[in-house]
């Protein structure tokens, strides 16, 4: 059972907590649909959708149509979380107690953005090795099957080679494409006239809005987007990819030549489970005390064909 005084004490975690939570906004709520769950994970399908309207013919009958296979994708909660054990000496000898709950909260409350930020990198990071990666994997054992493994829904890598359920093949990852002004427009027409296709093939609206890039790709990126020329053109011709997309700068993306072209929060969903625990309590076999941090969160790709991958490596 907690002291009376230590309880007292201890009321103020939050307080501590959420002072140094977020000290630099994260990156990841941009990138991902940020969602609520309530239960150990969340299963949908994808939307096929039906085919387009066909022309009938004075006194014939409408054409049938029947809607193709859905993926099934699976979310599952992730739990996290940290556990520091005090001596009793050592919280009776500090000068105040407060103060040592204070750093051990606070810092927990610096690592919590941090622990999020790395994980939905991984995505990224990750998104086209041939071997997959577990960021991808759903499964809990004993409750849920997620048959795509490290992988995908349709079974594929995240960033790679993908069919289309009417058997046409697309690429949303590119090996040896380097950032550079006329190789944004090769990745720009991949994505908004190659891969603007949906499970049948039929085309749809596809645009994407953000460059996510490392900082070491910073200004190069702000180069080619921001100024009204074409960098280092002496013929003064005006810069048609000015302003297409956003830059953003994510400090964990791991490769420093990789970028991606994408659509804010489309093809990524990152669920909110448990918000932070905070615990504080003495061990009485013993007299040490110990603080805890749990929380519970998780992501998963909903649609591949919002994002590109480029100058990434397979492996």
């Amino acid at each position: 059972m907690i002291q009376s005084t230590l309880k007292k004490v201890s009321n103020n975690n939050d307080g501590w907590f959420w002072e140094k939570y977020d000290i630099e906004a994260p990156t990841y709520p941009e990138v991902f649909e940020v969602v609520p769950s309530d239960a150990a994970y969340e299963q949908f399908s994808s939307a096929i959708g039906l085919g387009e309207l066909l022309e009938k013919p004075e006194g014939e009958d409408l054409q049938a149509d029947a809607p193709m296979e859905s993926y099934t994708i699976v979310c599952k909660n992730r739990s996290f979380g940290r556990l520091v054990r005090f001596s009793y000496e050592s919280v009776k000898d500090a000068k105040k107690v407060s103060n040592l709950l204070m750093n051990t909260v606070g810092t927990w409350g610096q690592k919590l953005p941090v622990t999020k930020e790395k994980f939905y990198a991984k995505f990224f990071n990750y998104g086209a090795f041939t071997a997959g990666n577990d960021v991808f994997n759903n499964s809990i054992t004993g409750v849920v099957t997620d048959a795509s493994g490290d992988k995908i829904y349709d079974g594929i890598v995240f960033l790679g080679s993908h069919v289309s359920r009417a058997g046409t093949t697309y690429v949303n990852h590119t090996a040896s494409l380097t950032l550079t002004h006329d190789n944004l427009k090769t990745a720009w027409e991949t994505y908004t006239i190659t891969n603007n296709r949906d499970e049948r093939d039929d085309i749809i609206s596809l645009t994407p809005d953000v460059m996510l890039i490392p900082p070491a790709l910073k200004f190069t990126a702000q180069e080619i987007l921001n100024t009204s020329l074409i960098p280092e053109s002496a013929e003064n011709t005006t810069n048609v990819l000015n302003s297409i997309v956003q830059p953003l700068s994510w400090s964990y993306l791991t490769d420093s030549t990789g970028w991606f072209l994408g659509k804010k929060r489309q093809g990524l969903i990152a669920t909110d489970r448990e918000d932070v625990m905070l615990d504080f309590w003495q061990d009485e076999t013993n007299k040490d005390y110990f603080a805890s941090i749990f929380t519970r969160f998780g992501g998963a790709v909903t649609q591949w064909r919002y994002w590109l991958g480029l100058n990434l490596s397979t492996s």
